[in-house]
This record gives structure tokens, sequence and C-alpha cells, in this order.
């Protein structure tokens, strides 16, 4: 029963890597978690879970290449010591394979958005036969029941039976190499695994050539028979396997997975979701993976390793049932009590390395629609079936499947080298995968192989959760910098920012630092012709102005705005439209100031000219009074010479003046010649007591001479005394050309 054990847990699915490839139909899915690891490391990159923890995976594989099997067979006992006749029995050459895979406790961890790692568990019993001659075979694992009931010939010749069992614990890291954003998606991933051998048989049969027949019930070998026999078996051999084998080690290794991925994905929005892990974004995947690089290095037994040369020589026989119920390593011990027949051979070296399988994985998914999806994939063997290398078949598989996060169904429909061509069917329900890649086929005819898989892992899926917006302005509330105010995605969800504090944002703001108005974009009310004063008060846009002018210009400064200024150039006042007031003399004495606004004078005379100064000052003269026949000046006249000192003084300060004297011609003209000086000099003295400087004035008496009027009649008389102010001299330049034509007036 102990040998046993191990196949009765094959029964019940352990998981394998066969020629076809494992977990049929699951292993096309986007829900395997950890397990997705095993068929392709990057797989764990963008999976749908944030972590995942496989409990248990089981998957087991019988098959060979001629005969038929029910599917019920893979319940029934099988190892590499004691081959069932039901998976070897033929004539000639068979080819078999058979293997138990079990995942254990594994566990995967998404670190973010691009990156995965995983650490992994896994126990492994693989086991091929090659070029096996099916009668032989037969007759050893049961001589009694061989069905061999008459002599045959029998030739093997590089036949191999060969068994390794091995558990490994991995490591893996898996990351996204693209945008995850972009259409064309690309990942990667490594495993990297420690190897520990659990045990390891082979039997190699070369050049071996005789007969094979039967006698009373039990199966002989007779001779004529030679050929080259070889084999071993490590502590732990087969015959006996138990599941707690898996935890021995008879021989270490390092090896390795590593796998890409790519995907196409059309351009989708889930910017809504906080998460787009939960979805299958591609539309079209490919993936590619190099699995189960490395070996394991075994010691080989002492008691078990052996070589011999068979040689029975003509009418001598060997009875096979020698060999029935014993493993591998109790072969040895049968053969060498038989020497004569079974001559050992060098001795075995003491280690040897066991390849595994390697194999290139590659598949093509098209997710058409919803959770409908088509995958194309194919395992390629890379190891030569020869050596100790384990080895795979070529196989080939189309799968139709429907999935959803809770469930799917897949029917994979697959071809390989050794068992053809076979169908399944394949369930996951929550955390539970059970499905087969043969039962189908199994079904309905008999099938050359039979396989089973079934398993539970649990994990926590990304969900489609969509991401809280507060303020409802599209920016999602973890990337919104003002989640409770409505604002643009250009902004980081805060509201169009307005710097100048205008009321108007910075991006409708022409001005975006200097306060404005809406109508002009943002800007302060304009100021074209930079004046200080803005467009809407200055009544002269284009040209600077004043602001009491409200923008326009007053250029002579005569505090007039040019626009109602006559002289613009020249300053004025307002009573003359801004020109200048009028000096109709040219004498630079403007009219209003001008006493002889028509006749040229100096400013010191208020514009008149300065001998009518002295003609009004004679004029004035006349009508002083003196005490008859004296020079003494009347009270009464004193006012008219002060007033005429206070002309030569303000109008005419730089003129020097004769003040002459005259009488009438009643009396002597001696007396009258002094009487008409005593007078000029009384007002000479007046003038000076008025503050008339002296050298200003000379005093000159002319008596009769020169009358203005006639003396006949006493008008005349009193015309003719008289006193008169003469110009002297003229020392103001500017009143020289009044002065001078003054002058000429009075000579005419």
């Amino acid at each position: 029963m102990g040998k046993r054990c191990l196949f009765y847990l094959l029964g019940l699915g352990l998981s394998f890597h066969s020629m076809a490839q494992t977990f049929p139909g699951y292993r096309t899915g986007n829900y395997t978690g950890v397990n997705g690891v095993v068929f392709n490391p990057a797989n764990i990159a963008d999976n749908r879970f944030k972590w995942d923890v496989n409990i248990f995976a089981i998957n087991g594989f019988v098959g060979n290449d001629q005969s038929g099997l029910k599917f019920n067979d893979i319940s029934r006992s099988l190892n590499a010591d004691s081959l069932k006749s039901k998976l070897l029995q033929g004539n000639q050459k068979i080819n078999s394979l058979s293997y138990a895979d079990v995942l254990g406790p594994s566990i995967m961890l998404s670190l973010g958005p691009r990156t995965s790692v995983a650490l992994t568990t896994r126990s492994r019993v693989f086991a091929n036969a090659k070029d096996v001659n099916g009668n032989l075979v037969t007759a050893v694992l049961d001589a009694t029941q061989s069905g061999i009931v008459s002599p045959g010939l029998f030739n093997s010749n590089n036949a191999v039976i060969h068994a390794t069992g091995w558990s490994e614990i991995g490591g893996s890291v898996a990351r996204v190499f693209t945008n995850p954003v972009s259409n064309n998606f690309f990942k990667g991933g490594i495993t990297l695994k420690y190897l520990s051998g659990t045990a390891d048989s082979y039997l190699a049969m070369n050049s071996l050539t005789g007969t094979i027949g039967n006698a009373g019930g039990t199966t002989f070998i007779t001779g004529p028979t030679s050929g080259n026999l070889s084999l071993n078996t490590t502590d732990n051999n087969f015959y006996n396997y138990k599941f707690g084998d898996f935890f021995e080690s008879n021989g270490r290794g390092v090896g390795g997975d590593i796998g890409f991925v790519y995907e196409w994905r059309p351009t989708v929005d889930y910017s809504m979701y906080q998460t787009d892990r939960f979805v299958n974004k591609y539309k079209i995947r490919i993936g590619v993976a190099l699995l189960d690089l490395g070996m394991i290095k075994f010691n080989k037994s002492n008691n078990s390793a052996a070589s011999y040369s068979l040689d029975i020589p003509p009418g001598n026989r060997f009875n096979l049932s020698q060999f029935n119920g014993k493993s591998i390593s109790q072969y040895k011990t049968v053969m060498d009590a038989t020497p004569a027949y079974f001559i050992p051979g060098q001795p075995q070296s003491s280690s040897y390395q066991v390849n595994l399988p390697t194999t290139v994985q590659a598949n093509a998914d098209w997710l058409i629609f919803g959770g409908f999806g088509l995958n194309l994939a194919a395992q390629l063997n890379i190891n030569k079936p020869s050596g100790f290398n384990l080895y795979y078949f070529n196989a080939y598989s189309f799968t139709p499947r429907w999935e959803n996060r809770l469930f799917s169904i897949e029917i994979p429909l697959s071809y390989n080298d050794m068992t053809q061509f076979n169908a399944g069917i394949a369930f996951r329900v929550g955390p539970f995968f059970i499905g087969s890649g043969s039962l189908l086929s199994a079904l309905v005819h008999d099938s050359k192989q039979a396989d089973l898989h079934m398993g539970i892992h649990f994990g926590l899926p990304y969900k489609k959760k969509i991401r809280p917006d507060t303020d409802k302005d599209g920016v999602y509330d973890d990337v919104d910098k003002c989640p409770t105010v409505a604002g643009s995605p250009k902004y980081h969800g805060c509201p169009i920012p307005d710097s100048d504090g205008d009321g108007i944002n910075d991006e409708e703001d022409s001005c975006v630092h200097v306060p404005g108005l809406a109508r002009y974009h943002g800007c302060p009310i304009p100021d074209t012709d930079g004046d200080g004063i803005n467009d809407e008060e200055d009544s002269c846009v284009t040209v600077p102005g004043l602001p009491q002018f409200h923008g326009c210009p007053d250029t002579d400064g005569d505090g007039i705005p040019d626009s109602e200024d006559k002289c613009p150039t020249v300053p004025g006042v307002a009573k003359y439209h801004g020109c200048p007031i009028p000096d109709r003399d040219g004498d630079g004495v403007n009219d209003e100031v001008d006493l002889c606004p028509d006749q040229p004078g100096p400013a010191s005379t208020h514009g008149c000219p300065v001998d009518k100064i002295v003609v009004q000052i004679t004029s004035d003269f006349k009508n002083i009074l003196f005490d008859f026949g004296k020079a003494t000046i009347k009270a009464e006249s004193v006012d008219l010479i002060l007033h005429a000192a206070k002309i030569m003084n303000e109008q005419i300060p730089n003129s020097s003046f004769y003040i002459d004297g005259y009488t009438d011609n009643i009396g002597k003209a001696s007396r009258n010649l002094l009487l008409s000086k005593a007078r000029a000099q009384a007002v000479v003295d007046e003038l000076i007591d008025a503050g008339v400087e002296r050298s200003r004035v000379i005093a000159r008496g002319f008596g009769k001479d020169n009358p203005k009027c006639d003396n006949k009649t006493d008008q005349g008389k009193q015309c003719n005394r008289r006193v008169e102010v003469v110009i002297r001299n003229i020392n103001q330049k500017r009143e020289q050309p009044v002065i001078k034509r003054s002058l000429k007036d009075v000579l005419r």
C-alpha cells in the first residue's frame, strides 16, 4: 500500500507540467493570482489582485503514445519503479509520461501599479519512459500476468525509464516597463528557485536483444540474450514514495523562469476609478516564457547504483518473476545474485545531474468582448530526450473561454506530439477551480492521456470603485488641491487663479499681475498717450496732456488747453483765447498796462514815449503859480511839482532834464531873464526836495525869448509865462529810439 500512497494523490488531481500544458484552460485566465507565476513570471505584474494566497493546487497526468486510457486510469497506481502495464503495454517502442506537481502555500503581493513580488513553494514528480519494449516491461512488472503465450524476440536499444522528484522554493519579481496608460504595454518577470531533489530513479537498457517466452504461467528470458543495463535509485525511491518524501533532500540545485508579456490596449479612460487594475485592459496579449531552466545534482546510492552486461547463453533462461513486487533499488540485489547472467560493469560515478524539463511557452490571447476570449498557445520542448534530461513533448492548444472576477469556464482543445488531439473543460468558481485537458475526449473514446487539476486560492481583488469628486469639477479628490471648491484640471482642481485680484481669472486676464477691468480683458483702462490719464477720462487720447485739461495738452503752459488756445505755442491769457495780451505799438508793453497803446514807449513810462511824459509834465507845470514878480511858488502848486518828481523817478528815472523858465514881454528884458531863471531854479529845488537827484535837473532862464503865444493879449502873455521841461540826455537803451523821436517832435 505504501507505494500507492502518492498515486492516490494523483487520483485527486496532482498538478503536472507535461507535454500537454499544465492547468489546461485555467492557465489562460486573468484571475490565476499567484499561480500565474508558474505559467509566466510576468503574469503577476499588473494583475487583478492586491494580494493572493495559494492554499493548494494539484494536477495529475498519465499518457503514452500507443495505449488507450480511460479517465479513471488517473486514479490508479503509477510510479517509475513499477510502471503500470496499462500505461506501457504495447509491442515495440513505447514512450510515456507521467508527472505530479503540487503547488504549495504561496503568496503574491502587488507593491504598486508597476511591481509585484511572489514567494512560491512547489513539489513535483516527473517520469519519462523512452523507447521501452512493451512486452518486456509488462513481463517485468508481473511475470505471471504478462499476457505472453508464445516465445518472441525483443530488441530494446537506448531505452530509458527515468523518474525524478523535487521540491522548489521560488522568489519572483515582475515589473511593468512601459507607461501603464500607453496603448503598447510591456511587462516582464523572473523567478529564481532553490531546488531540493527528493528522489531519482532510472533504468537504462542499451543493445538489449533476446527472446521472451512463457512456461507454466511464468515469463522467462531465454538465451541467447545480451545487452547492457544500468540503474540507480536514491535513498528515497519511488517504490514507497510518500507525500512526506517531498520534504527529504537527496540532491540540490538552482533553477529559474523568465517571461515577458506584450499587450495592445485600446484607448479607454479609466480615470474615474480609484484604480484600473480591476479590469483587463488589453485587446491582444502575447506572452513568451522560458520555464524550468536549471538542474539538480544527485548523489548515487552506493547500494543501488550499478551497471551490468547481460549474457544469457543459449539453452538458459532467467525467471522474470524474481522482479515481481520489487523496486529498482531491489533489482540490483536480484541481478547481483545471478552474476553468471548479470556481469557487473564499471563502477558508477558518485554523482550525476538531472536537467529540468525546459520549455518555451508562447501564447496569444484575444479578448473579444466582455469576458469572452480566445487563447492560442504553444509549448516547445528544449531538452533532448537523452541522458538524464527530463523532457516534455511539443504541444499546441486553442482555448475559448468566458470569465469574470467570480466565475470562468474554459474549453481547452489541444494537440501534442505524444497523445495527439484532446479536448477538455475547466471551471473556476470564486477561489476554487477544477478542470481537465482530456475529459471530453476520455468520455467519448479511449484517450492516450488522462489528466485532472484542481485547487483553491484566495486574494483581495482590485474592485471597480469610483474616485470621489466632492466638488464635482471633474478633478478627483485624491489629486484635487481644492477638493471642496470646483476648479479646473489645469490648476489641480482649484479655480482658475486671479493673481491680481481684479475679479478676472488669469486665463481671461491679459494683464495677470495688474488689476484691471473686464472690458479691457483684465488690464487697466489704457493710457494710449502715456500721460497718466486713462483713455476713458482723457479727452485727447493720442496726445499727452494734463489732468486739469482731461488729458489734453497745454503746449505753451499758459493754463489754457491747446484746443481752446488760439496761440498754442505762445503763452497767453484766457481773455485773449490763450494768446498774449496784445501790444499794438510793439513797444514790449502790453496794451493792458500800456498807457499809450498806440505809441511805442518804454515799460518804465507804462508804454508811453518819454517826450510825451515830458510834455505832460510841462503841461502840468503851466499851472504852477508864483507870487507876482517873484520866484516864490505858491503853496497850491507844490503838489504839481511833487507829482512831476514822482513821474521822473518812476517812469523816466534815467533821464536828465532842463527846467526852463520863461516870462512875457512886460518889463525889462534883463529882469525877465533873471526872474525866469529864478523861477526855473525854484522848480528845480522843489524837484530835488521831492527826491529827484540834483544832477538830473538844471535850471535855465530865457526871459521873454521863445514865446509860444502872442504877447499882445493877456491870454498870450499868460501862455508865455511858463516853466518847461526839456530832456537833457537819455541813458536807457530801450528808451533811446523813443526819446530821439520825441526830441525830433519837440524840435519841430
